[in-house]
């Protein structure tokens, strides 16, 4: 097949690392594979996407939401078998295109639905903007139960809930597994100091200030680092000051990888306000560290483990727990043993294979 992905970036972040893993696998097995990136100024792992073979284009247009996307895309579409479209609001503009198109121009639509919720569905008219342009594509998958559960309670539409399936997100384990020990060299940590680790980017939703706040709980010798970036990072910066802890506050910034500065740590955070999966949870568990994170749909299935969550905000509790566990060894041990079997459900090649069989399916019935 002749594939193309249509996604906003390929930088740092889950739904990069799921292309990743989808475009090399669609490479191996023959796949003549591109991605239409539509904010061409981020392309920071371009060049690891070309060295598998993975096209790359770049839109004229640096906004995001240029309407000219669409007659650009709609030159595209043309030319692939089938277009797998992620996040909004690509989805829309591919949408578009798709309805300009003479029918015998007309790939296979795929959409791959990343998240619980979404800003519009705080304004029910949307639901029919929603409905209208997820009517063009052939399948809308979705990474987690939570997530279908939502989007179709949202759509309420019999049609469209048949189109609505589930594919759990994937990583490549061993990449974690196996990855060296970085950390405490970089950051001068010192080796019987603990570590507490949350790899995201430093934006709403997603709440780091929650995890700060929690660790000026915790005991002098341990440390926080975040790897990262966003708008919240000064907000950081300004309150470890404030609470007289910058010592014990490493704002790493982006990276290219966070497997060889996981494997330096003790424990792994995600603290959020809402995430359809949260992709970094697993790869915590693949580096061997017990996880705690926010209470939230798509994130607490993945979890598997009420012990290992804390409410929205609730500093508090999450001090507790970060406490038990680096001063509890028994308990620490069981955690760890935990996540480690828990990894397996979220194989890559599981992934790689339902997405491929999906492509299939549709591609039989044109």
């Amino acid at each position: 097949m002749k594939i193309l992905h249509v996604v906003p970036s390929i930088c740092n972040g889950g739904v990069t690392s799921i292309l990743y893993n989808l475009t090399k696998s669609q490479r191996a097995e023959g796949h003549e594979v591109t991605i239409y990136v539509s904010r061409p100024q981020l392309l920071h792992k371009e060049e690891e996407f070309r060295q598998y073979g993975v096209n790359v284009i770049a839109s004229r247009y640096k906004n995001r939401h240029n309407p000219l996307h669409i007659w650009e895309i709609k030159n595209q579409l043309p030319k692939y078998d089938l277009v797998h479209v992620h996040l909004f609001p690509d989805q829309f503009f591919v949408s578009v295109a798709y309805k300009l198109l003479p029918e015998s121009q007309r790939p296979v639509l795929v959409t791959t639905e990343h998240n619980t919720y979404n800003n519009r569905r705080k304004i029910s008219l949307l639901r029919y903007f929603d409905r209208w342009f997820y009517n063009a594509y052939d399948a809308i998958v979705n990474i987690s139960d939570a997530s279908k559960l939502n989007l179709d309670r949202w759509l309420d539409s019999r049609s469209l809930s048949k189109k609505s399936i589930t594919i759990i997100n994937g990583i490549d384990i061993a990449f974690f597994a196996d990855a060296p020990d970085i950390l405490r060299e970089e950051t001068g940590i010192a080796d019987d100091d603990k570590v507490v680790i949350m790899v995201s980017r430093l934006v709403h939703p997603k709440d780091p200030v929650t995890l700060l706040k929690a660790i000026s709980k915790c005991d002098e010798n341990t440390h926080v680092v975040f790897i990262g970036y966003g708008p919240l990072e000064d907000s950081l910066k300004f309150m470890a000051n404030d609470l007289g802890m910058s010592h014990r506050v490493h704002l790493l910034g982006r990276k290219e990888s966070a497997a060889p500065y996981l494997k330096g740590c003790d424990i792994g955070v995600l603290s959020t306000y809402w995430d359809g999966f949260g992709l970094v949870a697993v790869e915590y568990m693949a580096a061997g560290l017990p996880v705690l994170a926010s209470n939230v749909e798509g994130l607490r299935d993945v979890v598997g483990r009420s012990e290992s969550l804390f409410e929205v905000g609730d500093y508090e509790t999450l001090s507790k727990k970060i406490t038990r566990l680096l001063s509890d060894n028994k308990a620490y041990a069981i955690e760890k043993e935990f996540f480690l079997k828990r990894v397996s459900l979220f194989a890559v090649n599981k992934m790689n294979t339902e997405y491929l069989r999906l492509y299939s399916q549709l591609m039989s019935y044109r």
